[in-house]
């Protein structure tokens, strides 16, 4: 039996899950997602996730940032109305500074950058005392109004079954073998994909691989640049409740969702033995924490932890684009630590891009690549 697609996409994480909603929206094509390691299965699947569109040591605006959140915004709201579940909320993002050369450049930033209105303020000493009582600083810090605290696996289980109904096609847990078209440009050929319990045989029109590190598994890919990171983040249990309602962004990120467990995250290991999560992480993560808030020491307890690898790239933008030389595959990967904010966005340029209305900016192009 042969089954055909317009789209099949390699990844269920942020990149592959949005990417199918947009594309879905747009032309209401065949598409099926394959993913042998599950919904949320990689690096996408961190317990807790911020949309912050201030970022870096020093807050700098992202690129595109207002598009991004706005678009973000817009995938959780629909997303949260077809289920029952709870998995994001408007938490805001605070930002102390953690010493007078960090608060010196994060004012500087707000005052060169043009940040849409009433997105971001700087806090003095007492105004964040009397906010965020206890929490380190030093000069104040940065309050990031237009920031989400996201529970991202609860987030993509929805937005699969959302997606599941709009008849997207979604295969989980199986190994599978894809057999690559002649790259030949005058015939066009299908991707053929198969499995070995299974005798459908998968034809597909176009692959787009979203399969964040693992793209680089493939041979035909294996010469992207994209770098792999380690990321650990633990899971505490508090003795009371997070003393916040806001997310902290100091030295790794604190947010929480119910008030009584928070996550703490996240190491950026460049180098590492194995993916598993391990004593460094804690140690590494738990430091951090009591310098932000020393206060918590005695008061929480560690109940879990979850490491990822991450692929990011040389310049620390996604890559987007065709293969050089095989015209029906595609590639969005290289999202980083920024899959939250740029996945729903992007997805909507590529989409359009598909349909001959529009183009990938050049700031993402996996063309910046091969040029001298």
């Amino acid at each position: 039996m042969i089954k055909n697609y317009a789209y099949c996409i390699l990844g269920a994480g942020l990149a592959g899950l949005s990417l199918a909603k947009s594309l879905k929206k747009v032309s209401n094509c065949s598409i099926l997602i394959i993913d042998p390691n599950g919904i949320a299965g990689g690096a996408s699947g961190s317990p807790i996730g911020l949309v912050n569109p201030a970022t870096g040591r020093y807050a700098n605006q992202t690129w595109n940032a207002e598009v991004a959140v706005e678009t973000v915004k817009s995938n959780l709201e629909e997303i949260s109305a077809s289920t029952t579940k709870k998995f994001f909320k408007k938490t805001g993002i605070i930002r102390p500074a953690m010493d007078q050369k960090i608060a010196r450049r994060m004012q500087e930033n707000l005052e060169s950058t043009d940040w849409p209105k009433n997105w971001v303020r700087w806090l003095s000493v007492n105004e964040l005392e009397n906010k965020f009582p206890k929490l380190e600083n030093t000069d104040g810090g940065l309050w990031v109004k237009e920031g989400f605290t996201v529970a991202i696996p609860n987030y993509l289980t929805a937005l699969a079954d959302f997606l599941k109904e709009k008849d997207v096609d979604i295969i989980e847990h199986k190994s599978f073998e894809l057999n690559k078209p002649d790259s030949s440009p005058d015939e066009f050929q299908n991707w053929s994909i198969s499995f070995s319990d299974e005798s459908t045989t998968i034809k597909a029109k176009n692959l787009i691989v979203t399969a964040g590190i693992k793209t680089k598994d493939f041979d035909f890919l294996k010469d992207l640049p994209l770098i792999p990171v380690k990321g650990q983040v633990s899971v505490y249990e508090c003795e009371d409740e997070f003393p916040y309602d806001a997310a902290v962004s100091a030295l790794g990120y604190f947010a929480t969702l119910d008030g009584k467990t928070f996550v703490a995250g996240s190491t950026y290991e460049h180098k590492f033995e194995y993916e598993e999560p391990d004593d460094f992480g804690v140690e590494y993560i738990s430091n951090r924490l009591l310098k932000v808030m020393p206060h918590l020491k005695g008061r929480i307890k560690l109940i879990d932890q979850w490491s990822g690898i991450r692929a990011s790239t040389p310049d620390r933008m996604p890559i987007v684009g065709h293969h050089p030389d095989i015209r029906n595959c595609f590639v969005f990967a290289g999202l980083g630590s920024k899959g939250l904010l740029y996945s729903g966005f992007l997805s909507n340029i590529i989409s359009l891009y598909f349909k001959n209305q529009g183009l990938i900016p050049d700031e993402v192009s996996i063309d910046r690549f091969s040029k001298g």
